[in-house]
């Protein structure tokens, strides 16, 4: 199942790019670190460095999945972590987001947000924030 991202979330990734993490079948973790997000859709694209490229391809042929939550400042003040299935085009990762999870401190914690349906996650965003822009 795909999942769309609210506006919020797809304004945090976009300013503020976003750690991705991968792991190999035997639970070894890589993360890089992107400058560029591009989320429409059910999809998240990121350019790659030749360097990230040949730091993830290997595991990515092993386990094709990602996480990814939102770098800089929004990782403090948009507090998710999506996850889906993820696939190298050439410089080009590509993830469908296929779960998004609230990863803000506290007794909210861990909830899986996609299972609210996209209009319940816009809601959750508005009733909990007042910063819906990573301008504000």
């Amino acid at each position: 199942m795909s999942i769309i991202l609210t506006p919020r979330m797809k304004d945090w990734f976009a300013e503020n790019g976003a750690h991705i993490a991968f792991a190999t079948k035997k639970g070894f973790p890589s993360v890089i670190v992107a400058e560029k997000i591009n989320a429409e859709g059910d999809t998240i694209r990121i350019a790659l460095s030749s360097s990230q490229i040949k730091q993830i391809e290997q595991i990515l042929l092993e386990n094709p999945y990602a996480a990814l939550a939102p770098g800089n400042l929004g990782s403090v003040r948009a507090p998710y972590q999506v996850k889906g299935s993820a696939k190298l085009w050439s410089e080009l990762l590509e993830i469908k987001v296929e779960e998004v999870y609230c990863t803000k401190p506290g007794a909210e914690a861990g909830i899986r947000l996609d299972t609210l349906g996209y209009d319940g996650m816009k809601e959750y965003d508005e009733s909990r924030w007042t910063d819906l822009s990573p301008k504000a």
